[in-house]
């Protein structure tokens, strides 16, 4: 993304988002907050990429009109479609086919997962776990 897009790069490094994740069954209440690229001494250190647990975006601190978070907002829908664009592409994407009883650990800040259809059985259930 540095790469290709650099301006998508600063934007979602720089940016602070919102996520929260609740159950309400358990409680169990999630939050965080932080950039989408999160930098170390200018080195990509972690990411944070859920869709499903971001909340809305606040205006940048300083905007000072409708036309600066028009802008503000136009550019961070950019720098997404640009993120999303690199994630979709199949050079990019390495497919495990696990078998029952494998197991697989990711580390969610270091590597982007996500799942393919499958079939499951009550002799082979499925199950997915969340460590926080």
């Amino acid at each position: 993304l540095k790469t290709v897009a650099p301006g998508a790069f600063v934007m979602l490094s720089q940016t602070v988002r919102r996520y929260r994740c609740v159950d309400p069954a358990t409680g169990w209440n999630l939050q965080a907050y932080g950039p989408v690229i999160s930098l170390r001494n200018g080195k990509i250190e972690s990411i944070r990429h859920n869709d499903l647990d971001r909340l809305p975006d606040l205006p940048p601190i300083g905007a000072s009109g409708q036309d600066d978070m028009d802008a503000f907002y136009a550019s961070l829908d950019k720098a997404h479609a640009s993120w999303d664009e690199l994630l979709s592409q199949d050079k990019f994407r390495l497919v495990m086919k696990l078998q029952p009883g494998d197991t697989m650990v990711v580390a969610n800040q270091r590597c982007f997962h996500g799942r393919c259809s499958f079939s499951s059985s009550t002799r082979a259930p499925r199950a997915v776990m969340g460590c926080y």
